[in-house]
């Protein structure tokens, strides 16, 4: 029978990553006969290496890919030791490096991939939330709806219900670069900001608090958007 190594609670990583080589295994598999403690840890990192294996089947992302490479640079991968003169000591360390690595890894990519997924599923329900809202507008039997032309081309439809208000348009100069299209709130106190629509094309645009509102309107602003209006408005709308 051959001896286990006395360090072999820290090899669960390795063994789940399949880092160790036929001996380590053997060995490391004889221990495992004997402990309910790291039979327990190895099962759960290899369910989770292999969730990982299908969640990245797919090319990773540019932006992923950097993110997991910035937190392992900053992830210890061996805690210091002191040296010590054994003639164990090499093969020690040589578990002991895959080992803590591959743990020190598949928590790394678990967060990242955590976070990602947490981001995409609030994107998806603030979309389906947004849809819901935009179907109800459309539907209300009390809606109000008014068209009006594009100074520039084209024109724009705003339906309003219930206090809020969706505006669309349709076939929209396309601006160059450095300009958006910007959406206005025309309010008695002046223009409130409803947010940059973009270049140009068909644009849709949900405003949830018409509130007091007596209008829609839109201008031409330099990209990123102004605080308030800096030309005059290609498309005005009045609901009120």
């Amino acid at each position: 029978m051959s001896m286990v190594n006395p360090d072999a609670h820290t090899l669960t990583g390795a063994y789940a990553a399949d880092a160790l080589d036929e001996d380590e295994r053997d060995d490391f598999e004889e221990h495992l006969g004997a402990c309910a403690a790291c039979r327990q840890e190895a099962a759960e990192l290899a369910a989770t290496a292999a969730r990982l294996a299908l969640a990245v089947s797919a090319p990773a992302p540019d932006a992923l890919r950097a993110r997991v490479m910035a937190q392992v640079q900053h992830t210890r991968q061996l805690a210091p030791r002191p040296a010590v003169t054994h003639l164990d000591d090499r093969r020690r360390r040589w578990y002991q490096q895959p080992a803590t690595a591959a743990a020190a890894l598949l928590l790394v990519v678990s967060g990242v991939l955590g976070s990602v997924a947490f981001s995409q599923q609030r994107q998806a329900e603030q979309a389906e939330r947004r849809a819901s809202q935009v179907t109800a507008i459309a539907t209300d039997p009390d809606r109000i709806e008014v068209t009006a032309p594009v100074s520039s081309g084209g024109h724009g439809v705003a339906v309003v219900a219930d206090g809020s208000a969706i505006l669309r348009t349709t076939r929209l100069p396309r601006l160059p670069g450095g300009q958006v299209y910007q959406l206005w709130v025309l309010r008695e106190q002046g223009p409130q900001s409803a947010g940059v629509l973009g270049r140009g094309g068909e644009l849709e645009a949900l405003v949830e608090d018409m509130g007091s509102a007596i209008g829609l309107a839109l201008t031409v602003e330099p990209d990123g958007g102004s605080g308030a209006p800096t030309s005059d408005p290609v498309l005005e709308i009045t609901v009120a």
